[in-house]
């Protein structure tokens, strides 16, 4: 497991400079955009923005360790409490290869969901 803290520091990165990237891209259509990274108990990163309309839109992947060494992994794009989409949650015992793959699943079109929403803000 020692591939592991490497490589939660790195999706947290990619997700710190993705969202920097959009909140730059949208500005001044996104009010703020935050990082997700907390690593005790269940391990979440990610990244969350508000709206022009104050909704909360998040893009989050979550680690949760069991006892017997495996863990479990999913990750999500949710715009307040609507699900916009939900990966599959996998339980495994090398979480690395998945932690990058879904890094990349919620940042790839991460865009389009922002851009969506913002749209959907502006013109109720």
């Amino acid at each position: 497991m020692t591939e592991l803290l490497p490589a939660l520091m790195a999706a947290a990165e990619r997700f710190s400079i993705a969202g920097r990237e959009l909140y730059l891209d949208f500005l001044p259509n996104l009010r703020a955009w935050h990082s997700i990274t907390d690593l005790v108990g269940a391990v979440r990163l990610g990244m969350w923005f508000t709206l022009p309309d104050g909704r909360e839109m998040s893009f989050e992947v979550s680690l949760r360790p069991h006892d017997n060494g495996a863990w479990t992994i999913g990750g999500a794009i949710t715009l307040e409490d609507q699900e916009l989409l939900r990966l599959e949650e996998i339980e495994t015992g090398t979480p690395v290869a998945l932690l990058n793959r879904y890094a990349e699943d919620l940042i790839m079109p991460a865009r389009w969901h922002l851009d969506q929403a913002i749209q959907s803000a502006c013109n109720p």
